[in-house]
């Protein structure tokens, strides 16, 4: 059996779990950036009266602000 000190234990219990959050976080941390948040065929509109920025349609030529409920024309 190998003995090992109680100081000895302790750090290597601390870097084990350290590597293992580590990978864990690498892991997480790569397979997110794949998961890009892409709106089908939407527009960023920013109101002309309160400069709240939204996603609508681009087909519509006047949309209304979801904030302050004014209409905006679109480009």
């Amino acid at each position: 059996m190998i003995e090992i000190s109680p100081t000895t234990g302790l750090m290597l219990y601390l870097a084990l779990t350290l590597i293992a959050i580590l990978g864990v976080w690498l892991y997480s941390h790569y397979h997110s950036r794949k998961r890009c948040f892409m709106p089908p065929e939407k527009e960023l509109i920013v109101c002309e009266f309160c400069l709240f920025a939204f996603l609508d349609t681009g087909a519509k030529k006047i949309t209304k602000c979801p904030r302050c409920e004014s209409f905006n024309k679109s480009r």
